[in-house]
């Protein structure tokens, strides 16, 4: 009698063998968190430029104004707004008046 070989399931019959490629494997995710921090960087690099910049202006003047520094760096009024707010938490330069056009910034 003839002996029945039992097949498994699933199970290929052969399997092709396996050659090492030549391609280098990047991991991704790590790879795009490194360009996101290149980018975050270049961006707070500007950032601090344009701060520089309105701290020049006062070498100028006594005291400047929003819109002095909306003209001056070609921003919005809402990114100028934040650039003073920003150099006035750094305690560089002391807001005079509430809001409006009363208000202007002097360096401390």
């Amino acid at each position: 009698m003839a002996q029945i070989e039992k097949v498994e399931e699933n199970k290929p019959v052969s399997e092709a063998p396996t050659q090492p490629t030549a391609q280098v494997v990047v991991n991704e995710p790590f790879a795009k968190l490194t360009l996101l921090a290149k980018a975050r960087s270049t961006i707070q690099f500007r950032k601090r430029k344009k701060l520089e910049k309105i701290m020049e202006m006062f070498l100028k003047q006594v005291s400047i104004t929003n819109d002095n520094v909306e003209k001056f760096l070609h921003v919005s009024n809402a990114t100028a707004t934040r650039y003073l707010e920003r150099l006035e938490k750094e305690g560089k330069i002391r807001q005079t008046g509430k809001t409006g056009a009363g208000v202007s910034y002097s360096r401390i």
